[in-house]
């Protein structure tokens, strides 16, 4: 049995709160592995399956989502696929959820919609299907299905994130005045707090309303002038609503954020953007070198500094920079495509540096992308507020990769490290259930996951080799049990198998270094022996091959096998007569056997040529 020792994987909840909710999630999983133990122990091999799903499909859950929660979803997504993949029929509604919710905040729109829509089909009534629904169609300009769902959401579940999504719906309809009716009864339901005005205050930013949203951002610090991100946003929303005009004051204001939280990467960007806007570049390289370092992952800014160096009139680090910017951009259409400045900046450089073939190629895809992004504009609703109203500030903050977490990071790491072979051995006792009912290629797919998460589980490459050959998945067999053979030279069921395995994957020369070790006592197994001596003939042994076919043609008349394999090897040695009685024998033997059948044929016709007396 596998003790987990589960422990926290992140939260936002006060230490001792973490420590026991932790505790509490490590003991139910805890539970669930210990139960699939006892019920496979006593027999109950249904149970015994059921048990070890759930508790599959929930560690593989935490694990993923504690990985999306650090901003590192394609490992994320894989594990949600794995676990859908082993999760019982009951578990799979609440999977999705969390799955789509992930994609969501990856910007992975298509998967997030597609998921949510899978709930709503088995439960209509799910409010936050309908939530992320209609966050995914306002991300794909969408707005009036995405207002139908989230006012479903709100009628279903009334509650803060519900009531802003439906808000915000309002706003990319250019509907400020339902809007404001949202944030009014949301404002006397949930209280005139400083995080209700700063959030009010970000959906109208985010918008396209800044001098709107700097009204309340002003009520959130007359609340609470120390709430992160207050100053932020208050700053960025100069930036929006006045451009240059609001540097000074936006300035002002991403200092203040920094006086109270020093490593704030947003502030720093944006402070960087405005030095760089009033040339003040030695200011401007210090806060985005700053920022860089806070968050390595962020692309924007690469695309900054590479500015800054450009203007500096250090080429070499400004195209560093802009291919740092353009490596890092994993989601082309990110703050309206702005990806494209860095491909024609770039384009650019490579021209003044004498590289014109290069920056043709920048110049094209700059020019390929600017279309994209025009095409986006145009295909969004009339009556809705300019994308381009909102730029930089906002957008970075809201969509943007926000600085990992690096204690978050380590301990999924740790609880992913702890779990682990808990997984595999719960992968290993499934494949052999599967195994049991004579499922072999389902247990295949077990254990080959198992190996995933602990490849040096005892017996585990055994498990999966066999399987794999009963499945009659020979490439798939091969590796396993070749690395199992490695480990245990004397084990002749697996040398057998293995060398069976090659020789159907006409792998000769490895099935006779597989099966050397055992020539002498292949007599007793007719199969494998015919499998050895063809394999000694296709690697050049005709000699070897051919006594040894003779002698099993001799101890066993009756195996066609034989005799086609022994018809064959005088052929290619240009024996035709000798050949034809072997592949006559094979075809009276065996009539079904096809290509003993065409061989025969095509001797036959060798000794028409020479004029031999052919019998037919």
């Amino acid at each position: 049995m596998v003790m987990l020792l589960l422990g926290s994987v992140g939260g936002s909840a006060g230490v001792g709160q973490r420590a026991r909710t932790a505790d509490r999630a490590g003991d139910a999983l805890q539970q669930r592995y210990d139960a699939a133990q006892r019920a496979q122990a006593s027999g109950d091999l249904g149970r015994a399956m059921r048990e070890y799903q759930d508790f599959l499909a929930e560690s593989l859950r935490r694990v993923a989502e504690g990985q999306a929660r650090v901003g590192e979803y394609p490992a994320s997504a894989k594990l949600f696929e794995e676990a859908l993949a082993v999760a019982p029929a009951g578990s799979a509604v609440s999977l999705r959820l969390s799955y789509a919710e992930a994609a969501l905040v990856a910007r992975d729109i298509p998967k997030a919609r597609a998921l949510a829509e899978a709930v709503l089909v088995d439960e209509p009534k799910s409010a936050e299907a309908r939530l992320v629904l209609g966050e995914a169609l306002l991300q794909t300009n969408e707005n009036e299905q995405a207002r139908k769902e989230l006012e479903a959401a709100v009628a279903l579940e009334p509650n803060y994130r519900n009531g802003l999504a439906l808000a915000t719906a309002y706003l990319a309809l250019a509907d400020t005045k339902d809007a404001e009716r949202i944030f009014t009864e949301m404002a006397a339901s949930f209280g005139k707090k400083a995080s209700v005005y700063l959030d009010f205050g970000r959906s109208l930013a985010e918008a396209g309303y800044p001098e709107m949203a700097i009204a309340d951002f002003n009520l959130a610090i007359a609340k609470d002038s120390t709430l992160p991100e207050v100053h932020y946003c208050l700053g960025a929303s100069y930036l929006l609503s006045e451009g240059e005009k609001g540097f000074a004051k936006a300035a002002q204001e991403f200092r203040r954020e920094l006086a109270l939280h020093p490593d704030d990467y947003f502030s720093l960007s944006q402070l960087g953007y405005i030095a760089l806007n009033e040339h003040r570049l030695p200011e401007a390289e210090a806060d985005l070198k700053r920022a860089a370092a806070l968050d390595p992952r962020n692309p924007d800014n690469p695309l900054l500094l590479g500015q800054v160096y450009a203007q500096l009139n250090q080429p070499e680090q400004a195209e560093q920079a802009l291919r740092m910017s353009i490596a890092l951009t994993t989601d082309l259409s990110r703050n309206h495509y702005q990806v494209q400045r860095a491909h024609y900046l770039l384009g650019r450089l490579l021209l003044q540096t004498g590289h014109a073939d290069e920056a043709k190629e920048q110049m094209q895809l700059s020019a390929d992308l600017l279309k994209k992004n025009l095409e986006r504009d145009e295909a969004r609703l009339k009556g809705a507020p300019s994308s381009e109203a909102t730029s930089a500030a906002l957008q970075i903050h809201a969509r943007g990769l926000a600085p990992v977490d690096v204690q978050a990071k380590h301990e999924i790491e740790a609880f992913a490290a702890r779990v682990a072979p808990a997984l595999a051995d719960s992968y290993n006792n499934l494949g052999a259930i599967a195994a049991a009912d004579n499922q072999f290629a389902s247990a295949t797919g077990y254990f080959e996951k198992a190996a995933r998460w602990n490849p040096s589980l005892e017996g585990l490459d055994y498990n999966w080799g066999r399987a794999a050959f009963s499945a009659e998945l020979y490439a798939q067999a091969e590796a396993p049990l070749g690395r199992y053979l490695a480990a245990h030279p004397l084990e002749q069921g697996a040398r057998r198998v293995l060398g069976i395995c090659y020789f159907k994957g006409k792998k000769y020369a490895a099935t006779v270094e597989t099966l050397l070790p055992i020539e002498g006592e292949l007599a007793a197994t007719p199969q494998l022996d015919s499998m050895y001596a063809q394999s000694l003939l296709m690697t050049g042994d005709y000699d070897g091959g051919v006594a040894r076919l003779q002698r099993m043609s001799r101890a066993n008349p009756a195996v066609a096998e034989v005799h086609r394999a022994l018809g064959e090897a005088y052929a290619s040695h240009g024996e035709y007569l000798k050949a034809s009685e072997e592949l006559r024998t094979a075809v009276q033997l065996n009539a079904a056997d096809s290509e003993a059948t065409d061989q025969l044929a095509m001797v036959l016709t060798h000794l028409e040529k020479k004029n031999a007396p052919v019998q037919r």
